[in-house]
């Protein structure tokens, strides 16, 4: 399969991300920054000493997924826990600017905010400080989770688990989910950190990077292609999803799809990788965003590597827009462009992998 028309469908499926609603379900975190630069040495202990020029704060984890489909244009809702402190109301704060909704988050007196502190200096992460607590939270404030889950998921065209093994997607959780939305026709999609992916069974689609990938098939490395077939289609097995898209970082994408005879692989859409933080929370919100308005996978699976691509070579959590994703399709466009013309005009654009 190549990608003729994919530039033309893309920007339809732009032109209507507005009319679709995407409730995100998962570990609610503060992304914070401090940024600086190093000129010498601690003369305390082999360390850089970083000098501070500026601190900025953005929402994280499953908060980061519902920013990124706002930023599509998409409507978005978030649910999940937030501390009762400064790093909570903060997250509130800045989700309602975005115009996101958070009736379904839950603040939990006994749980503070989680909060992941990054040193940048010269365009490098120096250090990660991590405050969390991932102790399992009350019956009661899981109980009041699962509630305001339900009734949020009324008005959704889609859901997305966003896994961070914080606490927030208790098994009983990701079951009621499941359920329900099977129940209304819409599509759940996964983003895992559990390393049993049954745990997530009768999901629409699992979006797992090949280090979470290999995990879950029990430590069994996918090196080469037909290990990626292989390995993914017992992924499917496992967990009765309809698709699983593993991200294999340089190497692009591969897409399994239940019912098909091949594998669709795509190769990564970017220029240099300066931040890898948040790529996974832009690949699952384009990709929902994508299935909300009805794109095929393997369509929204395409849309999801080109915003992939812009969002590594900016350093920290920087969610794909509207803007950017034109942008990077147009360029996209003429790159496609120029390599047919160099083949003298013979088709090509993504492969599509038939291991035998």
């Amino acid at each position: 399969m190549n990608d003729d028309g994919f530039i033309t469908r893309a920007f339809g499926y732009i032109g209507r991300f507005p009319s679709c609603r995407i409730l995100v379900v998962g570990d609610i975190m503060l992304d914070e920054y401090v940024w600086g630069n190093v000129r010498r040495i601690s003369p305390e202990a082999p360390v850089p000493v970083v000098a501070v020029t500026r601190d900025t704060r953005a929402p994280g984890g499953a908060a980061n997924v519902a920013v990124n489909i706002a930023c599509l244009g998409a409507g978005a809702q978030v649910a999940g826990f937030v501390g009762v402190d400064p790093a909570g109301r903060e997250i509130v704060r800045m989700l309602q600017k975005r115009g996101i909704g958070v009736a379904g988050l839950v603040s939990d007196p006994d749980r503070p905010t989680t909060v992941k502190t990054r040193v940048i200096a010269h365009q490098q992460q120096v250090v990660r400080i991590d405050r969390e607590n991932r102790e399992i939270p009350t019956g009661k404030a899981r109980g009041m989770l699962v509630r305001r889950v339900l009734a949020a998921l009324d008005s959704a065209d889609g859901v997305v688990l966003s896994d961070y093994r914080k606490g927030a997607l208790s098994p009983e959780l990701v079951e009621a989910v499941i359920a329900a939305a099977r129940k209304r026709r819409v599509f759940v999609a996964v983003d895992p950190k559990q390393t049993d992916f049954t745990y997530y069974r009768g999901c629409t689609l699992i979006t797992p990077n090949k280090a979470e990938a290999e995990a879950a098939l029990g430590g069994r490395e996918l090196p080469e292609d037909l290990d990626v077939w292989e390995g993914g289609k017992a992924l499917l097995r496992k967990t009765g999803a309809s698709a699983i898209l593993i991200t294999r970082g340089e190497e692009g994408m591969s897409l399994v799809e239940r019912g098909r005879r091949s594998f669709f692989h795509i190769p990564a859409h970017g220029r240099q990788v300066f931040d890898v933080t948040g790529a996974g929370d832009t690949v699952i919100g384009t990709l929902a965003a994508g299935l909300g308005v009805g794109a095929p996978m393997r369509d929204a699976a395409l849309l999801a590597n080109v915003a992939a691509g812009v969002v590594v070579s900016e350093v920290g959590t920087a969610p794909i827009t509207v803007e950017k994703l034109t942008r990077a399709l147009r360029l996209y466009e003429r790159e496609r462009e120029a390599a047919l013309e160099e083949r003298g005009g013979t088709r090509g654009g993504e492969r599509t992998s038939s291991p035998r």
